[in-house]
């Protein structure tokens, strides 16, 4: 637990008038602003034109009030609207420093709000989220999270679950008398429309892991499948060599690709047969092109449209399949989801991008409603397959339901963080900035 102590950080400039903000928070955060204002009376919820004297000369500032608990930290809570000079704010900081307060950690202000159940864990990540979003798509997603919208989209799944959980917990205690509350289909739907929202959830909800890691993925295919080629037309630039002869490329090459979200970092890698290549050299880029298929985040897969070759086979499922050189052929029979694309004339490289885009960083559609970071995908899909368990034991021992139910609902409040362990906290604030 963060200690009731008086900390102060500053916060960065804000505004067309370029003001830069202290923020002191703790029992002692009007004394210290009243000591430093000239004796200002500081009326919880006002805001006051004050003189802020120190070192033998008064400024004229603004002085915003807050009192515990209608704060964003819970506690007793003061601004210092300063112009926006840093050596002001430096000069104020080590002022209030002198006087009790101490400097905040990285995610202090942010750490007492959660902690004083001003906000949920999702709410704390939005605002690490808006800090970081480099984009106004990211940023839109940011202010959801920030809003409380994962909250809101979870918390009826949880009153299900735990209902259900509830009535199946009576049942056992009430088992002697031959009482029954829930039925196994009447609990096989309701866990079923649960675990329908949280796929749902899933599938609308965009990802925001490009905030923390840029997107990998990797171009895989037989030699001479116009891998480099592509590389080089989605990048913009030459950034692989390109030859007709097979086997050009025998290290990983990555790129850049904008896209219309953010950044994916594209990597080409030696041409892969089925089986490795009996020479030294050979195995080398044969297993160094392996552990990029492992480690990507999203795998390629190119096929030569024009060649007679069949097509590779990665040892890792393909995420998208591209069908190269399609300037060089007539029709091409194209699968569902697969992409047929020209990297000389063109053809289809926006159409590609577009499906990069998806893949990466989520539904287009999604973006706008809700984006959502690993942390939460992974309890989601946690608590997806303890649904899934207690579906197919609804029948069975109502123990082993129960079990099940508690960890759907334990997973989900994790996402909340009504059930998050220390190191998990201290990871999530320990990346904010000082001040937020």
């Amino acid at each position: 637990m963060i200690p009731d102590d008086t900390i102060a950080a500053i916060s960065s400039a804000v505004g067309a008038a370029a003001r830069m903000i202290v923020r002191v928070s703790g029992e002692r955060a009007h004394e210290l602003a009243r000591s430093l204002c000239n004796g200002a009376k500081l009326a919880p919820g006002r805001a006051e034109r004050c003189e802020l004297r120190m070192r033998g000369f008064a400024l004229p500032i603004w002085v915003y009030s807050f009192a515990s608990p209608h704060s964003y930290t819970g506690q007793d809570l003061v601004e210092f609207h300063i112009p926006g000079n840093p050596l002001l704010a430096s000069m104020l900081l080590e002022e209030l420093l002198g006087r009790g307060a101490r400097s905040a950690e990285a995610g202090e202000f942010t750490a007492r709000a959660y902690f004083s159940g001003r906000i949920d864990l999702t709410e704390a990540e939005g605002v690490a989220a808006t800090i970081g979003a480099q984009s106004e798509a990211e940023l839109r997603a940011a202010r959801q999270l920030l809003a409380g919208e994962l909250s809101r989209r979870l918390r009826p799944v949880m009153d299900s679950v735990a209902q259900t959980l509830a009535l199946v917990e009576v049942g056992i205690d009430f088992s002697d008398e031959q009482v029954t509350f829930l039925s196994p289909a009447e609990i096989v739907e309701q866990v079923k429309q649960a675990d329908g929202l949280l796929a749902g959830l899933l599938e609308q909800s965009a990802r925001f892991e490009r905030l923390s890691h840029e997107p990998r993925a990797v171009l895989v295919g037989r030699p001479n499948a116009g891998k480099s080629t592509l590389l080089n037309a989605l990048a913009g630039r030459d950034r692989a060599v390109v030859s007709p002869a097979p086997g050009t490329t025998r290290d990983a090459l990555g790129a850049d690709v904008a896209l219309p979200r953010g950044l994916l970092r594209l990597v080409d890698v030696a041409g892969l047969e089925d089986e490795p290549s009996s020479n030294e050299i050979g195995r080398q880029m044969h297993e160094h092109a392996l552990r990029e298929i492992e480690s990507a985040d999203l795998v390629i897969l190119v096929h030569d449209a024009s060649g007679a070759a069949p097509r590779f086979m990665p040892p890792r499922a393909a995420d998208l399949v591209v069908f190269s050189k399609a300037d060089l052929v007539g029709a091409i029979p194209v699968e569902a989801g697969a992409v047929a694309v020209s990297a000389v004339t063109g053809e289809n490289l926006a159409a590609l991008r577009h499906r990069l885009d998806e893949l990466a960083f989520g539904s287009a559609a999604a973006c706008s409603t809700l984006a959502l970071n690993s942390r939460h995908v992974r309890a989601i899909e946690e608590a997806r397959l303890a649904l899934s368990r207690a579906i197919d034991g609804a029948a069975g021992a109502g123990e082993l339901l129960a079990v099940e139910l508690r960890e759907a609902l334990d997973a989900l409040g994790r996402v909340l963080g009504s059930v998050s362990p220390d190191d998990l906290l201290g990871r999530i604030f320990a990346a904010f900035c000082i001040g937020k």
